[in-house]
């Protein structure tokens, strides 16, 4: 490596000095790094969902589950039009939520296999519908209701979860 020399040598020796310096001080590893962070506490029930889903947004997250797929724009408008001519919004989803359930093209589970393994259901409907894994009570309570009502299909469990409270938010 060429230096540049001046006529003072005094002024040559701390120029390598310092070049040297440079050098040396570059080679040091990095000293760790630590952040101090809070632990996040994720919680299993819906009490954290506090913004409400629009319309369009309850419409599409509605056809997403049911069927499996996006919902066409044109078909957006037209449910979209039908829920604002009905002033009673809770009748007008279940009247929207009807229509659907009404299509053979919804994807529903047999009544079959959800009495098989009603445990995997319950998880795989809270998934699909509110987004968190079920606790043990909710759990517990779903199953020994539809064990002890025979009455009840997959098509009443997705209204029910379709239709409740925390559904309208995230």
């Amino acid at each position: 490596m060429n230096m540049p020399t001046y006529k003072s040598a005094g002024k040559t020796v701390l120029l390598g000095l310092a070049a040297s310096l440079m050098l040396a001080s570059g080679c040091r590893p990095e000293p760790e790094v630590t952040f101090d962070l809070l632990p996040l506490e994720v919680g299993a029930d819906g009490a954290e969902k506090d913004r409400l889903k629009t319309n369009d947004q309850w419409i599409s997250i509605l056809y997403a589950n049911l069927f499996q797929e996006t919902l066409p724009a044109g078909e957006l408008f037209e449910i979209k039009q039908c829920l604002a001519s009905i002033g009673d919004q809770e009748i007008g989803r279940a009247v929207v939520l009807a229509n659907m359930m009404a299509s053979e093209d919804v994807l529903l589970p047999s009544e079959q296999e959800m009495n098989a393994d009603l445990d995997a259901f319950i998880h795989a409907t809270y998934v699909r519908f509110l987004v968190r894994y079920p606790t043990e009570a909710e759990t517990t309570w779903l199953a020994n209701f539809v064990e002890n009502n025979p009455a009840m299909t997959p098509e009443l469990v997705y209204t029910s979860f379709a239709l409740s409270d925390e559904y309208l938010y995230y």
